[in-house]
């Protein structure tokens, strides 16, 4: 049997958790909560805590909580979907069961799983060698019991240890690398995915365990310093939402805050700002948008502060405006993140901050002007293309007409030329669709494109991230046109001394590409939205040396396989053989390119 998430989450909605624990605990009140002993370990004292508001549970000693179906799932000892039919039954709860198929006993299997892996991430964060765990934590503000109630874990330095607890519950390989849990190298040794990590847990609506964070404490800056769990069956980044089990908060209030990464969340939360979310470490989706938006329309973007911060807050806005979202923008000053603000200065700064929050358009046109000097006649024409985007994205005539007025007041330029501009001729429609932006353009005379394959994507891609490797492709041909039109962009940005640092990169890039006559729906769907899609989603820089490393190696072995080796004589087989063992040794873009340019000629 199983039960659809709408219909768990109405059973949540119905039941009253102080009702559900008060008959196996003997609950008191407490201001606005109930505490009782805890029914999980020997307890003496009460720490069981029960708090009706937020719907959960918690034992401030064995961490032990949830929701109401987690609480009687554990108390009964019975599998989750098991207490929703007991529960729904008891409380008299309409909902529909279905019948179990292979995929949904699976998935039982899987969450089952992850629990049992949470629950030894938890053990392990106060054993001896989690110390520089429990250190980094006590450092960003949290104390044990913060640590227990957000159930925190720490991931051992120890190859295996995850995957040997795991093996002797008698889980199959097979489902843990399914879960992203371990990894098997080429020689097929199996090692755990999450090695000396802080582990944020990441839950799905109905407060089930679906996948990992980790926060890496090793001072090497090659590792990567957060990773999360690959998409799974029972996990899909760009649909769930870190901090979605409080979703009920976000109901209450009408509103929710969303931030950049789980610290963030984890402060607000401390300081009872209880609807924080974050789209876990990528950009916002559509998806989570629209998962967001079940509980409200009205949201607070909080990111960072830096220039990655405010592009990904434009992107943002971009997508929440798709979906009908009330938008205001949080800025802060003398702090890079939230998270460093509410730390420095507690929850009534805090509570300014937001009620000096500027609404979505107020804030882009801060950002824009920003970047243009309005007393030039040009400056400003280019001032108000930069809007363009933004009013593609709006669903209603009357937000239109708002932002026209509120435009035609601030630059003293009539509405009706605005809205011309704006409106009427915006012919590129920007459509959203799963992460990415597309567009929607009459169609133009049709030629046939060359289509990219995933490598010279990647390079397209590792270029907008690394400008200075253009050096290296600029005279390389390559056989899709987006590759090769990249080239031809960043040829003519160098010969316009275009500064290739600016945050305008991306933009300047998209709109060449966009306003390039001979371009094709297809060509620009199937090619610059998934360029557009991971350059927006990597907004802190995370991704490694190592991975463009790689990508070089890639584009090498692939010059090998098309050399002409017609002539080659048996010196030049050798000196090959010694520019290919050399290639495949070097540690660095950097030395790649030294050892490379010292043999091209062999090409």
């Amino acid at each position: 049997m199983y039960f659809r998430n709408e219909d768990i989450e109405k059973l949540l909605d119905s039941l009253r958790i102080e009702e559900v624990v008060g008959e196996f605990v003997d609950l008191k009140k407490s201001g606005s909560s109930y505490k009782g002993l805890c029914p999980f370990h020997a307890d003496t004292n009460p720490s069981f805590s029960v708090k009706p508001e937020k719907k959960i549970c918690k034992c401030f000693v064995c961490g032990s909580g949830g929701n109401a179906i987690n609480f009687y799932s554990k108390i009964k000892n019975i599998p989750y979907m098991e207490a929703v039919k007991e529960l729904a039954q008891k409380y008299r709860v309409n909902i529909k069961e279905y019948n179990a198929k292979n995929t949904d006993i699976d998935n039982e299997k899987f969450y089952q799983i992850m629990e049992d892996s949470h629950n030894f991430f938890m053990d392990k964060i106060f054993a001896q060698e989690s110390r520089t765990a429990l250190n980094y934590l006590s450092n960003r503000g949290l104390d044990t019991d913060l640590i227990k109630e957000h159930r925190l874990g720490y991931a051992p330095a120890k190859w295996s240890e995850l995957y040997d607890f795991l093996k002797e519950k008698n889980y199959s390989d097979e489902d843990l690398l399914t879960l992203g849990l371990i990894k098997q190298n080429e020689e097929g040794r199996i090692y755990d995915t999450f090695r000396n990590r802080i582990i944020f847990p990441i839950f799905s609506i109905s407060n089930r365990i679906i996948a990992f964070g980790g926060r890496s404490l090793e001072k090497d800056d090659t590792i990567p310093k957060y990773i999360n769990s690959p998409d799974t069956p029972i996990f899909k980044k760009g649909k769930n939402i870190y901090g979605i089990e409080r979703a009920s908060n976000i109901r209450n209030k009408n509103y929710s805050i969303l931030m950049e990464g789980y610290m963030d969340v984890l402060s607000a939360n401390i300081f009872d700002f209880d609807t924080s979310i974050a789209p876990l470490g990528t950009a916002l989706t559509v998806e989570q948008a629209q998962l967001i938006k079940r509980y409200s329309s009205n949201i607070l973007l909080s990111f960072d502060m830096d220039k990655a911060g405010k592009s990904a807050t434009e992107r943002a806005s971009f997508i929440l405006k798709s979906q009908g979202f009330n938008i205001r923008v949080l800025q802060f000053d003398g702090a890079k993140d939230p998270d460093e603000y509410l730390k420095k200065n507690g929850r009534e700064a805090f509570l300014e901050v937001v009620q000096k929050s500027l609404e979505i358009f107020d804030f882009l046109y801060e950002l824009y002007s920003s970047e243009y000097d309005l007393t030039n006649i040009i400056a400003k024409q280019n001032f108000i293309e930069r809007f363009k985007e933004f009013f593609a994205y709006l669903t209603t005539d009357l937000e239109k007409e708002m932002y026209l007025k509120n435009l035609s007041e601030k630059i003293d330029i009539s509405i009706d030329i605005l809205r011309k501009t704006l409106v009427e001729e915006n012919k590129k429609k920007f459509i959203v669709k799963d992460y990415i932006d597309e567009i929607e353009e009459k169609p133009t005379e049709k030629k046939e494109f060359k289509k990219a394959n995933n490598l010279e994507l990647s390079i397209v891609e590792m270029l907008l991230k690394k400008p200075e490797y253009y050096e290296f492709f600029k005279d390389e041909k390559f056989e899709s046109d987006i590759a090769n039109k990249t080239l031809k962009f960043f040829e003519e940005k160098i010969k316009e001394n275009f500064n290739f640092e600016s945050n305008n990169l991306m933009r300047e890039f998209e709109n060449y590409i966009r306003n390039d006559n001979e371009s094709h729906l297809e060509y620009i769907n199937s090619n610059i939205a998934r360029i557009i899609l991971n350059y927006v989603i990597d907004t802190e820089n995370t991704i490694e040396e190592k991975e463009f490393l790689k990508l070089f190696k890639d584009y090498f072995r692939v010059k090998v396989k098309l050399r002409d080796k017609t002539e080659d004589d048996f010196q030049k087989i050798v000196y090959f053989s010694k520019f290919k063992d050399k290639i495949e040794k070097s540690k660095s873009v950097e030395e790649f390119i030294e050892i490379y340019n010292s043999f091209k000629y062999l090409f």
